[in-house]
């Protein structure tokens, strides 16, 4: 009889308790979540070849591509062709991913890993051409396979557009099937010149026109994914809205402040006086029933630890069944494009 009583008691004060507390309780504002700024679009650049002969490690591979007469190396002059790419994609709001940032000896698979683990959207190699005949000559665009086609494509019109006034000829696009084999995303490599070739083995050293060439590839991506310059215009607009200055405000007493942050509203009054509520008569079946409420509780324990157990299982192993898959394709890149001289075959047209 006592425990009934008191649980009456309990009941019959719940509610002025609740209305108590939530008359006198702080109150905080909730305030409508910011979105999330817009993520940039990433493409990966590859500047062709690249590393150093070491006399320390002669079997260390290393990759200078063509050579011009005058001592030119395609592995410098891709280089920077593509630093200045990035550069010009960075200020599109692009975020570049470059394979090679250093004249350094980086094989196929590492160079398509690098470009799917940051999940880049293109994928444009950059090159120098080379032939037994000086006097050939102009820009080509090879591709992998027909979904690369239409990004080689807006390559090869950007760089024939760009570099014909200048006497680089356009000499279009064709099919390299053995290269990028691995690459899902759309992928293009752009022979810009040869440096086989005198006149434009000139234009290729000189600072000048390796930005005209940057510019051309840069123009040619953007011209391919129209979203760039889409998604360039909402960044933009994101960071106005969020990083202007907020409007000043008249300053309020501190006791006006204090005052105001505890006239509590309807609905955090509502929510406060449903919480309570809730929590005494929580507390009550569990006085008034303790063996069935903890037998129950135990039991809805028991089932989420399994629910959880289970899509976290489910979740490590699709994950592990992915990476697996991965690795195997890596590996079989590895076997088929590993060298003792060139991580390239030298392309002879």
């Amino acid at each position: 009889m006592r425990l009934r009583a008191r649980l009456l008691h309990i009941l019959a004060f719940a509610p002025v308790t609740a209305a108590v507390a939530g008359a006198l309780g702080v109150t905080v504002p909730v305030r409508a979540g910011t979105p999330a700024a817009p993520r940039p679009i990433v493409v990966a650049i590859d500047p062709g070849h690249g590393g150093l002969p070491d006399a320390a490690h002669p079997a260390q591979p290393f990759d200078p591509g063509a050579i011009a007469a005058s001592g030119l190396l395609e592995k410098d002059v891709t280089l920077d062709v593509g630093r200045r790419l990035a550069a010009l994609l960075r200020q599109d709001m692009v975020t570049p991913v470059v394979t090679r940032t250093g004249d350094d000896w980086v094989d196929i698979p590492t160079r398509e890993r690098n470009a799917i683990d940051a999940h880049a959207a293109l994928f444009i190699s950059i090159h120098c051409n080379s032939f037994s005949d000086p006097a050939a000559g102009g820009s080509l665009v090879l591709y992998p396979g027909p979904q690369s086609l239409p990004f080689a494509q807006s390559v090869s019109d950007l760089l024939g557009r760009d570099l014909g006034p200048g006497g680089v000829g356009d000499d279009g696009v064709q099919l390299r099937d053995n290269w990028w084999i691995h690459n899902p995303m759309p992928t293009a490599t752009a022979e810009i010149a040869y440096l086989s070739n005198p006149r434009e083995a000139a234009l290729l050293a000189s600072a000048e026109f390796r930005e005209q060439v940057a510019t051309a590839l840069r123009d040619g991506i953007e011209h391919y994914d129209p979203d760039i310059a889409a998604r360039r215009d909402q960044i933009l607009a994101w960071q106005r809205m969020h990083h202007a200055a907020p409007p000043r405000q008249a300053r309020v007493p501190q006791s006006s402040r204090s005052a105001a942050a505890r006239v509590p509203t309807a609905g955090s009054v509502f929510r406060t006086v449903l919480a309570w509520i809730a929590g005494v008569v929580a507390a009550a079946a569990l006085v008034r029933w303790r063996e069935p409420v903890t037998h129950v509780t135990v039991i809805a324990g028991s089932i989420t630890v399994r629910v959880l157990q289970g899509t976290l299982f489910r979740r490590w192993s699709g994950r592990r069944r992915r990476r697996r898959a991965r690795v195997e394709v890596l590996v079989r890149g590895r076997q088929r494009w590993t060298r003792t001289h060139s991580v390239y075959d030298e392309l002879f047209l």
